[in-house]
């Protein structure tokens, strides 16, 4: 999203923070030793790939901005990445034991979503575990301003999410909000 690029030192700053690092720490403490983990949307890496990375997971980043990407890659030379939007990137092929898509999916069209949604299942193992934030009611706005540029939002409800993550061979296993609002859903690859 051209979006980020315009706001890329402002939002780095702010990700300094820890929200999604207890999800994220849970999700990578479950996976097996030198597990691969697709981090879509990894933006500047900073917090969550740091926890991939400190647990021993091979992570492949994947952003559509241009200036998060080059943070991301000052702060992990050795990650590899991937610039394109997640709905239609090519992921060379290659199959993760986990993805992770925090702050990502509610900025794509519900169109886009199921697009990024069966890119993401196609490249997951069976078994595999998908982490992902989003809104929990259906519905969509345009134009809510994030440091003054405005973005979209666009959400299904928890039951549209189960519908969706279902036709792309995935499983919703749980869901949960954190303190700061942010509503994580856990599905598994099904086979």
């Amino acid at each position: 999203m051209d979006e980020y690029d315009w706001i890329a030192d402002w939002y780095a700053s702010q990700r300094a923070g820890h929200m999604g690092v207890p999800e994220v720490t849970t999700l990578a403490a479950s996976l097996p030793a030198g597990a691969s983990v697709l981090d879509v949307g990894c933006g500047t890496g900073l917090p969550l790939t740091k926890v991939l990375l400190e647990h021993g997971c091979h992570v492949m980043g994947v952003d559509s901005s241009r200036e998060l990407l080059a943070r991301f890659q000052e702060n992990f030379p050795h990650v590899p990445v991937i610039h394109a939007p997640i709905q239609s990137c090519d992921l060379q092929a290659r199959t993760f034991d986990a993805a992770i898509a925090w702050g990502v999916l509610f900025h794509l069209t519900h169109e886009e979503q199921g697009h990024a949604i069966a890119n993401i299942a196609r490249a997951l193992k069976p078994g595999a575990a998908f982490l992902f934030t989003s809104g929990d009611a259906h519905g969509s706005i345009d134009g809510e301003p994030m440091n003054g540029v405005p973005f979209r939002y666009h959400s299904y409800s928890v039951d549209g999410y189960r519908d969706l993550l279902r036709a792309h061979g995935l499983t919703l296993e749980a869901t949960h909000k954190d303190a700061g609002g942010n509503v994580y859903f856990l599905s598994l690859k099904t086979g």
